[in-house]
């Protein structure tokens, strides 16, 4: 037999008349129907903001010469960069329904984008940085402090609401990362 429901039972997270065994554990998913949303997405979107900048910047301040025709190392590396953010917005979309893998792929892609490439490259332009001035500094800074923290708080978040992923998103980002990595290293820099 149910126990009866209560307005404690609703406010602990359960559904409206669950009784204290029906309380569901802290969700992944996003409704869209209003801002509340997890804290996995929101460190997600300030992160992948971040790195944009960081990426624009580095295109507007002419790091790589695209005129004329493009090696195959720069040609990777913008295709890479490209499906890196189209990742990000798969990995999202999959994460707010609830999928684990989407949680895990934006961490991935949190640790080894965000603060790996686009943060890690301050030590070649330390604070204050000539290039893009304020903005280079805040983008560096931004890409390492949350492409950290959003791996932080996609495994937090995947340990509270006691999901395991799957490895195919997750794999998918690391292998992105990694394949645009090496055609980075491999393309010159003005």
């Amino acid at each position: 037999m149910k126990s009866p429901a209560t307005p404690a039972a609703s406010a602990a997270g359960g559904p409206p008349g669950a009784g204290p065994e029906e309380r569901r554990r802290p969700s992944l998913e996003w409704s869209a129907r209003d801002w509340r949303m997890p804290a996995w997405l929101w460190v997600g979107l300030a992160t992948m903001f971040f790195s944009v900048l960081h990426i624009v910047l580095d295109f507007g301040v002419g790091l790589f010469d695209l005129h004329g025709t493009l090696s195959v190392s720069e040609a990777s590396t913008l295709l890479g960069v490209a499906l890196i953010q189209l990742w990000w917005a798969v990995s999202f979309m999959a994460g707010s329904r609830g999928r684990g893998s989407g949680v895990a792929s934006a961490g991935i892609l949190g640790a080894g984008w965000s603060a790996l490439t686009n943060g890690f490259p301050i030590v070649y332009c330390p604070p204050v940085c000539e290039e893009a001035r304020p903005l280079s500094d805040i983008a560096h800074v931004g890409s390492i402090v949350f492409g950290i923290l959003l791996a932080l708080v996609a495994i937090w978040s995947l340990w509270r609401a006691r999901v395991r992923p799957g490895w195919f998103m997750p794999a998918v980002a690391a292998a992105l990362v990694l394949m645009t990595l090496v055609s980075l290293a491999n393309t010159p820099i003005e």
